[in-house]
């Protein structure tokens, strides 16, 4: 009998192949789907947004199957859960800095935030060297 209680226990922790090969197989079909996406020439925030989403599946599958996090105990998934929630604080800015920081700092926004009427840095150079040359 404990030959078979031996043999079940080792049956338990064999890999599951089919299901690694599945995996891979997904895996590789999304990052043809990542390469895909940069092809296509999405506006840049879209581009982003819809590789950090392909790149989150991809980072699910591998940290599921190939981590073993599928089959943890519950205290295992609170912690995986909280790393989420800071993950989601720390990436928010800077995905709010993609969506705005091409309107903000391209050169025609730059311009329009100075009035016509300025002088430029040549003419007060040239305003400079006029009155010495009436000088002499």
């Amino acid at each position: 009998m404990s030959a078979d209680t031996d043999a079940a226990k080792h049956d338990e922790h064999r890999p599951n192949v089919a299901l690694y090969v599945k995996v891979f197989a997904a895996l590789m079909v999304l990052t043809l789907v990542t390469v895909a996406i940069s092809k296509i020439h999405l506006p840049p925030a879209q581009a982003v947004a819809l590789g950090l989403f392909v790149a989150l599946i991809k980072a699910g599958l591998v940290g599921a199957l190939f981590m073993h996090l599928w089959g943890e105990n519950k205290l295992i998934h609170k912690a995986l859960w909280i790393t989420v929630g800071f993950a989601v604080v720390l990436i928010l800015p800077i995905i709010d800095f993609v969506l705005i920081s091409g309107r903000s700092t391209s050169p025609m926004a730059v311009a329009d935030q100075h009035p016509a009427g300025h002088d430029t840095d040549k003419d007060k150079a040239g305003e400079a060297a006029e009155p010495m040359k009436a000088g002499h």
